[in-house]
C-alpha cells in the first residue's frame, strides 16, 4: 500500500475511517495542530476560544493590501452589504444574514488608518458581540423609527430630516453613565425601550452577563433609527462625509441619496473587494488551513462510504454528514459527470466519475477534488489518469510568485495532452480561493466580467481545476488547495493522486 494517505494505493476505509475515526488521524493532517485540539468523538470541542494554531480571532481583512488597494483604486473608504465583505471587515455573521434579511448589515472601512470602522446591524448584534471570543469593530446600532408614520410618502426635504430613534435614551440618562456604559445611580438598570431585552435592577451578573448589560447602554447611546442613517452616522464618525467611497452593492448609494447625503460619490465596489480579498491576510491562511483540511477529510472519507448501486443524494449526505462533524459548512458537492451526475443514476463499478467538494469553516473555503473509480479501473481510465497526473505535477512544479494563470493554463494541459489525453477532454481552470470559491476579481474597465490574467503573489490561496470529461466516457479530476509561498507552495490539505480507487 501507499504511504501517501490519499493515493490511489489506500484500501477503502483508509483515508481517516470515517466520521468515528476522524478523531484519532484529525491532528496529524493539520500541520502543527495538538492532538488535543483535534476533534473528539466526531465533533469540534464547543469553546469561545478557536483551538487551531494561527486562528487568534483577529478580524480577517489584509488592511495593507486593502489600504495599498484604496490608494490604487482611488477611494477613500469602503462600505459593504454583501454578508462576506460584511464578515471580512467585522469578523461577524449577523442575525440579519442568517435570516436573510433584506439590509442584514453594513461594515465601513476607512482608508485613514486613524479612523474607526463599524459595522451597522440589529440591537442584538450587541450582546453577541460582547462574548469576548474574537475582535470586532465599533457597533452602531438600528433601533427603529418611533416616528415611522411621520415618513408615510414623505417627501424628499422630509426625507432628509432623520427620524426619532426608537426607545433612545435621553441625553441627561446617557450624561448619567459612566465611560465603560454602565449605568449610574439614577438610570433604570431596565434596557431603554427598542433597544434590546431587560436588564435586572439588582443583579447579580457573571462577568459575561455584566458586558451584555455594557454592552447593550454603550449601544443604546449610539444608536439610529434606520439602516441608511445608520450608515450616515458610522460616516461620520470616521469622516467619511466627502469623497468617493467603493461600494459592493449599489442600493446603498440609493439609501444615501435618499436621505441627502449628497457629499459623498458611490462608484462599484465588488471587484475592489475580491482585488483586495485575493492575498491573504495571516489570520486567513490560518482560517482556511482549518477550511482546506476540513473539507479534503470530509471529501475522502465521503468517497470510501461509497458502494455499488448508490445515488448521488446518498453520497452528497455523507459528504454534507462529514464535513458538519469537523466543523465545517457545505457549499457544494459534485459526484459524476459534472453537474449532470452519474450517466446510469447510480455508481456502476468501473466507470470512472469526478468528485468535487467545497466546504468552509468560518466562512473561508476549503476545494477539493479526485478521480474516482469503485472496482478495478480499465486500462484506458489507468492511461488517462497517468497523463492527468503528469500534468498535475508539471503545474505544480512552477507555482511561484510572478507566475501568470495563462502559464499554469499552458504548462497543464501541454503536458496531459503530450502524455494522451485528447486535448478536447481536458479542462484547466486555476482559480482564487477564500470567502468564495471563486475569488478572482474579473477587468474593472468592462462592465461585464472580463477575465484578468492574475499574477501569483506569495499569500495568494487557489486551487487549480484539472478536469477531463467526455459524455459517454466518464470524467476525471484533480484539485488541491493550496498557498502561494516566496518560493512555491504550501498544500493546505493531504495532498495525492488524481485517482482514488475505492
Amino acid at each position: 500500500m501507499s504511504d501517501d494517505l490519499t493515493g490511489s494505493s489506500v484500501g477503502r476505509r483508509g483515508f481517516f475511517g470515517g466520521i468515528a475515526g476522524v478523531a484519532a488521524a484529525g491532528g496529524a493532517v493539520l500541520s502543527g495542530m495538538p492532538a488535543e485540539a483535534a476533534l473528539r468523538s466526531g465533533a469540534v470541542p464547543i469553546s469561545d476560544q478557536y483551538e487551531y494554531p494561527g486562528v487568534t480571532g483577529k478580524i480577517p481583512v489584509n488592511k495593507p493590501r486593502a489600504y495599498e488597494v484604496m490608494e490604487e483604486m482611488k477611494v477613500d473608504g469602503l462600505i459593504a452589504l454583501d454578508p462576506i465583505n460584511v464578515f471580512y471587515l467585522t469578523n461577524t455573521i449577523t442575525i440579519g444574514t442568517k435570516f436573510r434579511s433584506e439590509y442584514p448589515a453594513f461594515a465601513t472601512f476607512p482608508r485613514d488608518p486613524q479612523q474607526p470602522s463599524f459595522l451597522i446591524a440589529g440591537a442584538s448584534q450587541a450582546l453577541e458581540m460582547a462574548n469576548g471570543d474574537r475582535e470586532v469593530p465599533e457597533l452602531i446600532v438600528i433601533s427603529g423609527a418611533e416616528n415611522w408614520q411621520d415618513y408615510i410618502n414623505a417627501s424628499p426635504e422630509k426625507m432628509a430630516v432623520e427620524p426619532i430613534t426608537n426607545g433612545a435614551p435621553s441625553k441627561e440618562d446617557v450624561a448619567k453613565m459612566t465611560r465603560s456604559g454602565a449605568p449610574t445611580d439614577g438610570v433604570d438598570r431596565f434596557m431603554w425601550r427598542g433597544n434590546g431585552f431587560a436588564i435586572k435592577n439588582d443583579g447579580p451578573f457573571t462577568e459575561r452577563e455584566q458586558r451584555w448589560a455594557t454592552a447593550q447602554m454603550v449601544s443604546a447611546a449610539r444608536s439610529a433609527p434606520t439602516p441608511a442613517w445608520g450608515l450616515a452616522k458610522a460616516l461620520k464618525e470616521s469622516g467619511l462625509t466627502k469623497g468617493t467611497l467603493a461600494v459592493d452593492d449599489m442600493r446603498i448609494a440609493y439609501l444615501l441619496e435618499e436621505i441627502g447625503m449628497t457629499g459623498v460619490k458611490c462608484v462599484p465596489g465588488y471587484k475592489i473587494f475580491q482585488k483586495i480579498r485575493m492575498v491573504k491576510s495571516e489570520e486567513e491562511i490560518a482560517l482556511q488551513r482549518v477550511g482546506g483540511h476540513n473539507n479534503a477529510v470530509a471529501a475522502m472519507n465521503a468517497i470510501y462510504s461509497i458502494e455499488k448501486g448508490m445515488t448521488f443524494a446518498e453520497i452528497d449526505r455523507r459528504f454534507r454528514t462529514e464535513a458538519s462533524a469537523l466543523g465545517s459548512d457545505t457549499e457544494s458537492f459534485i459526484a459524476g459527470v459534472s453537474l449532470a451526475l452519474f450517466p446510469d443514476g447510480v455508481v456502476v463499478p468501473g466507470k470512472p466519475f469526478l468528485v468535487d467538494a467545497v466546504s468552509h469553516y468560518n466562512q473561508y473555503h476549503g476545494d477539493f477534488g479526485r478521480t474516482v473509480v469503485l472496482g478495478e479501473p480499465s486500462k484506458e481510465t489507468l492511461a488517462r489518469e497517468k497523463a492527468h497526473k503528469l500534468g498535475r505535477d508539471a503545474v505544480f512544479d512552477i507555482v511561484k510568485p510572478g507566475v501568470k494563470f495563462s502559464e499554469l493554463r499552458r504548462v497543464a494541459k501541454e503536458t496531459q495532452v503530450k502524455a494522451g489525453l485528447p486535448e478536447q477532454v481536458v479542462i484547466v481552470s486555476p482559480h482564487s480561493v477564500g470567502l468564495q470559491h471563486d475569488d478572482n476579481p474579473s477587468r474593472m474597465d468592462v462592465p461585464f466580467g472580463g477575465p484578468y490574467d492574475h499574477v501569483l503573489e506569495e499569500n495568494m490561496v487557489l486551487t487549480i481545476d484539472l478536469a477531463n470529461v467526455e459524455i459517454g466516457w466518464g470524467a476525471g479530476h484533480h484539485e488541491d488547495l493550496f498557498r502561494v509561498t516566496k518560493t512555491g507552495l504550501e498544500y493546505m490539505a493531504p495532498p495525492g493522486d488524481p485517482l482514488v480507487i475505492v
